[in-house]
């Protein structure tokens, strides 16, 4: 449901040039826990019209969420500057789009905009209930139904024996919708030991999955144009977009931010096993 850019029979702010003199913008994040997903969003809206007609009842905001793959879909209006939608996990799963645009909810037969485009000047509008007044850019996200983060990266990727002949070091494959970690016969089968035991787990993901991630994100800031793209990219991409980072933050960071701070865990989960183990 792509509302950017679209021509309107009327001006729109925030849709390219119709309207220079208001904006409108719209921040989103999304989180988690067991039972729900929820989806926050936070308006910055410059227009006076806009406001007003919000003020009186006669429009409102309102945040579309679209998954196509279990084709939910649903809208939520509000009026405040901030909203928080919440929805089942049952309901949405892999890529979700949201999008928060202003929506008409009165007739206004006479409707201007304040700061339209030239090619506007003195036309008037006849504005329905339900159409749109006011666009931002949309936004999506992975609805991922687990809350560790190994196991939400380690989707990505998968550990296999190389089938290459005698002892050799870690390698990855990156030309395959998951990323394929390749260990010698004798690391993959000490491989197979390790995950089964719990408090190991986290020296897993240190030692395995995070230089492999880091390798990953470095390979997508090559690919800045995100050209021909397997499946592990495109998601690893929309993961690093929910991040609260800057454009100068390191690979490195990215990464452990991904995994949850790997190697603290590593460290905490030696330490309890550790003051655990019989002296």
């Amino acid at each position: 449901m792509r509302l950017s850019n679209r021509s309107f029979p009327h001006p729109v702010v925030g849709n390219g040039d119709d309207v220079p003199g208001a904006e409108f913008q719209a921040t989103f994040e999304s989180e988690q826990d067991k039972s729900n997903f929820y989806i926050k969003v936070k308006i910055q809206c410059s227009s006076k019209t806009l406001l007003q007609a919000i003020k009186k009842g006669k429009a409102c905001y309102t945040m579309h969420v679209e998954c196509s793959n279990t084709l939910y879909r649903s809208a939520f209006d509000f009026t405040e500057d901030s909203y928080r939608a919440t929805i089942p996990t049952t309901a949405i799963h892999d890529t979700v789009e949201v999008n928060a645009f202003v929506r008409a909810k009165a007739v206004m037969p006479e409707y201007t905009v304040d700061g339209s485009h030239e090619d506007y000047a003195g036309a008037v509008f006849s504005i329905s209930p339900s159409d749109i007044l006011a666009v931002a850019d949309a936004y999506t996200f992975d609805a991922d139904h687990s809350l560790d983060p190994l196991r939400k990266v380690g989707a990505l990727m998968v550990v296999e024996e190389s089938g290459k002949a005698g002892d050799h070091s870690m390698e990855a494959d990156f030309d395959a919708d998951k990323i394929r970690i390749l260990l010698c016969e004798q690391d993959f089968t000490a491989y197979g030991e390790m995950k089964a035991v719990p408090h190991l787990t986290n020296h897993l993901t240190t030692t395995l999955v995070l230089p492999v991630l880091i390798e990953a994100i470095h390979q997508l800031d090559d690919d800045s144009e995100g050209g021909t793209e397997h499946k592990w990219a495109k998601v690893l991409r929309r993961r690093i977009d929910t991040l609260s980072v800057s454009s100068a933050t390191t690979a490195l960071e990215k990464a452990q931010q991904l995994l949850g701070l790997p190697i603290r865990r590593a460290l905490a989960s030696a330490q309890t096993y550790s003051a655990a183990s019989p002296a």
